[in-house]
């Protein structure tokens, strides 16, 4: 079963990802297997375990004007639920939260201060379509988000 978790935190959206880039390596069972910091995506792979036929794992960022940025979580059984999925014994939940927690942990490590005010440029949704449509032609997100995050974009215009 799909698991899902997020976290603010009151850095840049680069040094966010930089951070969770290297906090990942450190985690047992997981390793990075592509990024793309202008998307603010990250896809990790957890392996096979004692309750898991292991994990995919993508992880979104998104600026937060003025607060930070925003990091989701999704962790995904490799093998869906009719191949044993629904029952991870809480693995999947658990790699969210050793993934968040490492990359506060490398963040408050750096000597990155946190963000009090971001004074980046608002997007225009012409250009968050844009970015959208890259993502799904790149594979990096499913059809059913692409179409869901496509509506929301629209709705908000």
């Amino acid at each position: 079963m799909n698991q899902e978790g997020s976290a603010e935190f009151p850095y840049a959206k680069s040094d966010v990802f930089s951070a969770i880039l290297a906090a990942i390596p450190t985690l047992a069972g997981m390793h990075v297997d592509g990024h793309d910091e202008i998307a603010g995506r990250i896809v990790v792979k957890a392996g096979v375990s004692w309750f898991s036929w292991g994990e995919i794992i993508p992880i979104s960022l998104s600026a937060l004007p003025g607060r930070g940025t925003r990091v989701e979580v999704t962790s995904t059984p490799k093998t869906g639920l009719l191949g044993g999925g629904a029952f991870d014994m809480g693995k999947n939940r658990k790699n969210i939260e050793r993934i968040l927690a490492a990359a506060s942990q490398h963040l408050q490590l750096r000597n990155t201060a946190p963000v009090v005010a971001i004074a980046a440029p608002v997007e225009s949704a012409a250009e968050r379509l844009a970015q959208l449509r890259s993502l799904f032609q790149n594979g990096l997100i499913t059809p059913e988000e692409y179409e869901s995050k496509r509506k929301d974009i629209i709705a908000s215009v």
